[in-house]
């Protein structure tokens, strides 16, 4: 009779596989962009003049607007996605939250090329006709805040809209974990509550803070999404190559948008071909310093939660 293997060989047999293949992955890109470190390390992360042509690869405005698009989706991500997991969690009716979890699951599995191709063609006109001509000008004379509307022409590309349609495909993974831990919450605590006195509204506020590591979870992984986002980003952002500018309004590249733009003809060109290697690189590095950063934080919240 075959012996068969115990559930923890199995478990660590998985855990093994998917660690050697990340190391498989990560170290061929880390080799390929090793010379061009030593060569033009420098450069790429000092100068925003990109022109592969004349072998000038400055990328600091790819790797700021990376950033920029990450901030703002996770800014407006994170109350969006937490009102929508206490509603279902806490406010809708029991016929209503299958409904709404089918809803949130379905907008995750949308393709992200969906969302681009909306945001190209309907979303971003729309905005760039109606709304955006009026946020300019409410904010324009906004000491310090003027600076995110100021630019001279207004077009349906810009940070603007990919920060808003990035936020819309973000909420429903930031919003799934929260509500599953919400869901979570012990009975006799909302019991305590309305014991004391208390009434939903207090319910929700102590159910918030109950899962306040959940909801650092929840917004660090949708931030990973916005930063590692490729098609949506490159159909919207614009595709400017040239210095940042801290204006939403303003057209922009990120580091998933010029790989995407330029990852053909880079082939022509071993030193081009490097520096976006290169920049893979540094955008994994960004993904590992976000982890770290938000497990940090997450643990702060436990051990607070624990001792509470």
């Amino acid at each position: 009779m075959k012996k068969r293997l115990k559930p923890p060989i199995l478990v660590s047999f998985g855990g093994l596989l998917l660690l050697v293949v990340f190391i498989s992955a990560l170290l061929p890109i880390a080799y390929y962009s090793t010379p061009f470190i030593l060569e033009k390390g420098y450069e790429l992360l000092t100068s925003s003049e990109w022109n592969p042509s004349a072998n000038k690869f400055g990328a600091i405005q790819f790797i700021l607007g990376s950033l920029w698009v990450t901030f703002w989706s996770t800014l407006l991500t994170l109350p969006l996605s937490v009102s929508m997991a206490v509603f279902a969690a806490e406010l809708a009716p029991k016929r209503l939250k299958t409904l709404v979890g089918g809803l949130v699951d379905l907008i995750a599995a949308v393709p992200s090329v969906v969302y681009g191709y909306w945001g190209l063609m309907i979303f971003g006109p729309l905005m760039a006709t109606y709304f955006y001509p009026t946020f300019q000008s409410i904010l324009s004379n906004v000491p310090l805040i003027s600076t995110l509307v100021e630019t001279s022409s207004i077009t349906p590309q810009c940070f603007m809209t990919a920060v808003l349609v990035l936020s819309l495909m973000m909420i429903p993974y930031a919003s799934a974990i929260i509500r599953n831990s919400y869901e979570m919450i012990p009975k006799d605590l909302k019991e305590a509550v309305y014991a004391l006195g208390g009434d939903q509204w207090d319910v929700i506020k102590i159910g918030i803070g109950y899962v306040k590591s959940s909801i650092v979870a929840g917004t660090i992984i949708a931030a990973g999404r916005a930063l590692g986002e490729t098609m949506a980003v490159t159909m919207l952002i614009g595709n400017s190559i040239g210095p940042f500018k801290p204006c939403l309004l303003c057209r922009g590249a990120t580091i998933t948008s010029l790989v995407a733009n330029e990852f053909e003809e880079a082939m022509m060109n071993p030193l081009h071909s490097e520096a976006l290697t290169t920049l893979i690189l540094i955008l994994v590095g960004m993904g590992f310093a976000l982890l770290y950063f938000g497990r940090k934080v997450s643990k702060n919240f436990m051990e607070v939660e624990a001792s509470a």
